[in-house]
């Protein structure tokens, strides 16, 4: 599994690497949230900037998900303690006190 996700970050950064040499120089405007502000920026900028958004998104993201499942670990370890108690004691129990119990 280790190799398939190497061999797709290896083709994906070659193909980006390709398409960010292809348009050294670029001049691109960017509208930002008004036809009125308008940014001319190079093309290299717009991708490194979008990149590291995506980037800290993602990372927004996993660490979100780690929180809730670490929540989920914590919820489901009490769970589990109480019920190893409650089994604990009813193995504890003597037989003859758990048939006059029921």
């Amino acid at each position: 599994m280790k190799i398939i996700k190497f061999f797709t970050f290896f083709f994906v950064v070659v193909i980006l690497l390709i398409f960010v040499i292809q348009n050294v120089g670029q001049h691109v405007s960017v509208k930002f949230f008004s036809a009125t502000r308008v940014f001319e920026t190079e093309m290299i900028m717009v991708l490194l900037i979008t990149l590291i958004i995506g980037v800290l998104l993602g990372m927004v993201m996993v660490v979100t998900q780690l929180l809730v499942a670490r929540n989920q670990i914590r919820l489901l370890r009490n769970s589990h303690q109480k019920l190893q108690n409650e089994l604990n004691a009813l193995r504890n129990q003597e037989i003859d006190q758990a048939e006059t119990e029921e």
